[in-house]
């Protein structure tokens, strides 16, 4: 394992969570769903597990060519205005996890613009492995 990447192995549970939470509250705006906590709870816990990603994107950031080291910046910072908005989204939840009824407008805005950004920072992401090869080890 030490000579394979973490992050590319971790990062799946965390967007598939988040990216799902985005897709609930759009089908809540559609009339679809109506069950407002389901989202908020799947931010919560891809927030929780994003924590354990972003940490293995660290260690293994320190092993990458120099030559990707752009590439890798830009990915990381889509990731943190898609991690930041989904955590605003989730404060701004904070009582519908307790039971409130509808959460505020605005927190279904900052969910949709997250979701954008996180599937803009995961095809960054696949940029580093597919184009640019980041933690392959040619024999």
């Amino acid at each position: 394992m030490a000579a394979h990447p973490l992050h590319p192995a971790i990062v799946h549970l965390p967007l598939g969570l988040l990216a799902s939470a985005t897709i609930a509250d759009v089908a809540h705006l559609a009339g679809l769903w109506h069950e407002p906590r389901f989202a908020a709870w799947l931010m919560a816990w891809g927030l929780g597990w994003a924590l354990v990603a972003i940490a293995a994107g660290l260690y293994d950031f320190r092993r990458l060519r120099n030559e990707i080291v752009p590439h890798a910046l830009r990915h990381m910072a889509a990731m943190a205005v898609a991690i930041l908005g989904y955590a605003i989204t989730l404060y701004l939840r904070r009582a519908s996890l307790e039971g409130a009824a509808e959460p505020p407008t605005l927190s279904f805005a900052f969910s949709i613009a997250s979701g954008l950004v996180l599937a803009l920072g995961g095809w960054l992401g696949g940029e580093l492995v597919y184009h640019y090869g980041a933690g392959r080890t040619d024999a």
